[in-house]
Order: structure tokens, then sequence, then C-alpha cells
């Protein structure tokens, strides 16, 4: 007798991220958004510490206070202001959007962007809308893309900044128009900032927390600190909300790791801080060879990023679409990821991930090219 699975389930299938790095055992990963630097030193000292010193038990659900105390202390520590530590950023924004989004909800999603967001809107009841960014405009939002999509069940907007895939960064003045258009129309920003110390500008990304004291912000020590599998993340924003989301939370997973959290608290320390600009820096460097690799050996477009470690390189002008695109390459022994993977706006691209050391860049980079050649022959 076939089973009957929830109706939310409808549609829901893995991304074609992992259905990509699931064929691609033994190729050189230019696909998988992680870095291949360890969690800083200082880091996995007090893990060791913690491990033989200390009981790991349950945290509070809010998060221990300490690192709490930090996360708040990091984004600006705005009066009335919480924060709710997660499981990696992603139980994060799963916990926030179903606090905020109500059957027929509309919620504004970046295309292409995460590709989590639509699908845990739709989960949560919603419906996400894409607003575009546009690949003639280098990705960059445009407020009339976004005023263009607004309805009246509009609740929630979803900005990304730097942006995965593209690594773009939303400026300081377009901060300040998205918070007057929350004003005006009563919307629930959501800024998902979970790349912003992995920048190449003079000058860090732009922060919601700067312009608003109604947004929420997505963050974690993921990206910033190389510690995918730590999963620390947090939710942090007005009191209110962070008491809806911390409910979820008790009730998704009571509490995230207890020796992650109590790790994690190191990377607000100077030597923590120490680690993250060298990190920066190695990836500058890659993303440097990357631009001058491509420049110079396939003479093919691509957009230079401002931050994250992700590069969307054209492949637009050859006949397949991105997904068979990025299977072909499987069998050169590269991976990449669809741009397609991201939304309707990603077509035409292949994302690539720097976040290796330059030799596994330079050999990939090698291997796209004859795979590229091959199909545009």
């Amino acid at each position: 007798m076939p089973q009957r699975f929830a109706s939310r389930l409808e549609g829901v299938r893995i991304s074609m991220i992992r259905q990509i790095m699931l064929k691609a055992q033994g190729c050189i990963n230019l696909g998988l958004g992680e870095a291949d630097f360890g969690a800083p030193e200082t880091v996995r000292a007090e893990a060791h510490r913690v491990l033989e010193e200390e009981k790991i038990g349950y945290s509070p659900n809010l998060g221990l206070a300490s690192l709490c105390k930090e996360i708040i202390h990091y984004h600006g520590n705005a009066p009335g202001h919480r924060a709710c530590v997660t499981n990696g950023s992603q139980e994060g924004l799963f916990d926030l959007l179903f606090a905020l989004v109500d059957e027929g909800d509309q919620v504004l999603v970046p295309d292409p962007g995460f590709v989590a967001y639509p699908t845990i809107v739709r989960m949560a009841g919603g419906t996400p809308v894409g607003y575009p960014l546009r690949p003639e405009n280098d990705f960059q939002l445009d407020p009339t893309d976004i005023e263009s999509q607004l309805a009246e069940n509009t609740k929630v907007l979803m900005v990304l900044s730097p942006s995965n895939p593209t690594g773009q960064c939303v400026t300081r003045e377009q901060m300040e128009w998205l918070s007057r258009l929350a004003r005006e129309r009563g919307l629930i920003i959501v800024s998902d900032e979970i790349y912003r110390e992995i920048y190449y500008t003079e000058e860090k990304p732009s922060t919601i927390a700067d312009v608003s004291e109604h947004a929420v912000i997505l963050s974690g020590v993921s990206k910033m600190a190389s510690m995918t599998g730590w999963r620390v993340g947090w939710v942090y924003g007005p009191k209110e909300i962070i008491e809806k989301v911390t409910v979820m939370h008790q009730y998704t997973s009571s509490c995230a790791s207890t020796l992650s959290q109590k790790s994690a608290s190191k990377v607000f320390t100077p030597e923590g801080r120490t680690a993250i600009e060298k990190q920066r820096q190695l990836l500058k460097s890659n993303c440097d060879l990357l631009c001058e690799w491509i420049e110079t050996e396939m003479d093919r477009p691509y957009i230079r990023p401002q931050g994250a470690f992700y590069l969307m390189l054209s492949v637009g002008d050859l006949k397949q679409d991105s997904f068979d695109i990025s299977m072909e390459l499987l069998q050169d022994g590269v991976a990449t990821i669809p741009g397609s993977a991201f939304g309707e706006r990603g077509e035409g691209f292949l994302r690539l991930s720097f976040a290796c050391d330059q030799v596994q860049i330079e050999e990939g980079m090698s291997r796209v090219k004859i795979g590229l050649d091959r199909l545009s022959s």
C-alpha cells in the first residue's frame, strides 16, 4: 500500500546542489559551499578543554548566555534586541519563517538566491515570489524590481548580502531604501548576513542593523570561521520576534550543541578575529587567481564577486542548460553547480566555489575549460 505523506512535502526534492555532489566522488570540488580551511586554533583548543574539563549538557533554548552576549554585541546591541542560537543558520531560517509566515502570506526572495528560501516558505504555507537580480546588471539589487513584486499579502522580504550564489553585496543606500520600504509597507526584512565577514571590497559590506531597528538578521560561524560542521548559527532581532523563534527552536532541536557553542565563543576573541582575517585574505587571493585565470585562459564572461567565495561563470552561449553542463563536467573530474539551482535568473551560469587551495583551483579550472571546449565544439 503506497504511503501518504504530508502535502507540505509535495514537489520538495533534494536540491540540484546535492544531486551534483552525490555524483561528484573523486572530482575536484568547485561546487559545495564549504571552505577547505579548518576552524581557528583557538576554537579547537577550547573544544579540547571543554571535553576534558566540563560536563556537556543541554544549554538554555535561547543559547548559552555568554555566546548570546557576544552575538548581540557583534550586531550592534540595539535596544530590545535578542539572539537565539540555532543549529546552523539554516535551522534559524526554518524556525524564523515558520514563526512569521502564515498560510497565504507572500515572501519576496532574491532570484538567484539561496536554494532553501523558496522551499521553506512553501513548507510554511507561504508563497515565495522571486525578485530578479539581473545578469545584465551584474546581479545587483534594483529597487524597481522589488516594488514591482509587492502585493497586499507581502509580509517578508528576504535579503542576502554578500550573496550566494552571485557574491554581490547590497549597498548601504540600498539598505536604507529597503528599511524605508519596510516601514511604509509594514514588511519584515530578513537579512541573511552569513557571508558578511568574507569580502573583497575596501570596506566590510553594510548590515541592515545599521539602518533598521525592526529587521531580523540570520548569521553564524559556519562561513566566517570555516565551522560548517559545528552547526552554530543564530537569529538576531527584536525581542518579540526572537521569543517566537525560540519557541520554534525548542520544538525543532531543543538547543544547539553546547560543545559547539562554548567553542564558538572564541570566534569573537582577538585570536578568533585574527584567524577570520587571515582566511579572508586567503580567499581574496583565491578570488584574484580565479578571475585572472578565466581572463587569461578562457576569455569567457563572468561576474567578479564582492564577497562570499563564489563566482558566476557565463555558459549561456552553449546549447545545454546549466544543469546538464554541470553533469557533463563531472565526466571531466570537476564539480560545479548549475546557476539554475538558485532560480530562473541563474540559468546560463555556473557557480564556482574558490574556497579550496590554489592548486585545486587551477587544476579544476583546467578541467572546466576542457569540458566547456568539448561542449562548445
